[in-house]
């Protein structure tokens, strides 16, 4: 067995590092930092190059929490909910690129 390194995969792989560079940004630096919404424009430019690979559903999710975390006007359980959704849309993002990585049917 062998990875074979297409375009798709490698892409693949670096929107994967991107992720879970994410996580360790949103957790350790502050939440109205640029990188998030970087972040989601290269997923964006991702998901339409290659039609499919992720919902643009869960897209939108993680780009309206990036949104509403940049701009402070909310905090407490608020923050922490929207903190949240966003960490959910990043689990996706790692699952569902391991799925297409490794073929894995469901």
């Amino acid at each position: 067995m062998y990875f074979r390194f297409t375009l798709f995969n490698s892409l693949t792989l670096a929107v994967i590092a991107l992720t879970i560079g994410m996580i360790y940004v949103r957790f350790r630096y502050a939440l109205d930092a640029t990188w998030p919404l970087l972040y989601y424009v290269l997923l964006i430019a991702y998901s339409e190059s290659f039609r499919g690979s992720l919902s643009p559903h869960w897209l939108f999710a993680g780009v309206v929490g990036g949104l509403l975390l940049r701009f402070e006007f909310m905090g407490g359980i608020v923050a922490k909910g929207v903190r949240g959704v966003e960490l959910a849309v990043f689990g996706y993002v790692i699952w569902r690129c391991l799925q297409l990585l490794l073929l894995w049917p469901w």
